[in-house]
């Protein structure tokens, strides 16, 4: 064991330290702690991790980190690197550099140049739609077809008529001026236009049942069940309770009927008609234009 090695177990020892509490510190081997004890450097990988080992030895130990690596060198004979070399080495990496190109801002360029092309591209579109449409303004407008009849009228000809419609002609007796007139001229006479006759229309109503339109009014008092018919159709059909009120238009007739005669109030016109039932009566009242009808319970069924 050498000088080196003996000084860095005596320090050791003294602090009372073991390689193991080294060992959980610096996360080293103890087989390389021990090879530097005893001056195996050919068991260390060599270069710096050998001074990096050293100096964690020192630290945890206690001693002087770079006394301690100046001791290693010497002891392992290894020179201190040279400054000049290391000035030179970083100039020569320095110099094999490739030169940096000046910072063009690329991007914002491309950009621009990009917007400008869109910008004229839109304005090369607006132009050519503007050119359309002042080409179709230019061109004048077809004339309306819908407007021209679809089946124009044929040419009369003064003539005899063709066979086929010789047979659905009807005789027609002329004067016997217009046929002398005829005759003289060389010409067949063409008879006068048939004049259908125009067909009676009856001023009569359609309806001779129909009166003036008249009102009918339903108000409930209480909840009751109620059908109404205002001429032949059904507006009503269902319960109906406060406050509820339906108002019926008709010119005819009206039917009513109710299952609670007595929650329901009728009015004819803005008089009031009087139920004779009470509750949970059935009742059927009929009104015509110009009123209650007398009682058809029995000719009436119920709606």
């Amino acid at each position: 064991m050498g000088a080196f090695g003996e000084r860095l177990r005596r320090e050791r020892e003294m602090r009372g330290v073991s390689l193991e509490e080294i060992v959980a510190t610096t996360k080293i081997g103890r087989r390389l702690l021990l090879a530097l004890e005893e001056e195996q450097f050919d068991l260390l990988p060599g270069g710096i991790f050998n001074k990096s080992y050293v100096k964690a030895y020192a630290k945890c130990v206690g001693i002087d980190e770079d006394e301690a690596v100046a001791e290693y060198m010497k002891a392992a004979n290894e020179a201190p690197p040279d400054t000049r070399v290391i000035a030179q080495q970083h100039a020569s990496i320095h110099s094999n550099r490739p030169m940096q190109r000046s910072g063009f801002p690329v991007l914002p360029v491309l950009i621009l140049v990009v917007v400008i092309a869109g910008g004229v591209g839109g304005w090369k579109v607006y132009q050519d739609r503007l050119n359309d449409r002042a080409k179709r303004a230019a061109i004048p407008p077809n004339p309306d077809v819908s407007q021209l009849p679809a089946n124009p009228p044929a040419p009369v000809a003064v003539g005899r008529p063709a066979p086929d419609q010789a047979s659905s002609m009807q005789p027609i007796h002329a004067s016997p001026a217009a046929t002398e007139t005829a005759s003289s001229s060389g010409a067949a006479a063409l008879p006068p236009p048939a004049t259908a006759a125009a067909p009676k229309v009856s001023t009569e109503s359609a309806n001779p049942s129909a009166g003036s339109p008249f009102e009918v009014v339903i108000r409930p008092k209480d909840s009751a069940w109620v059908s109404v018919k205002s001429d032949g159709n059904y507006v009503v059909r269902g319960i109906i309770r406060p406050p509820d009120v339906r108002t019926i238009h008709a010119t005819n007739q009206v039917v009513f009927y109710t299952g609670n005669a007595g929650a329901v109030e009728v009015s004819f016109n803005g008089k009031n008609v009087a139920l004779t039932g009470g509750p949970n009566a059935e009742q059927v009242l009929v009104f015509d234009s110009r009123g209650l009808v007398p009682d058809t319970r029995s000719k009436t069924p119920a709606p």
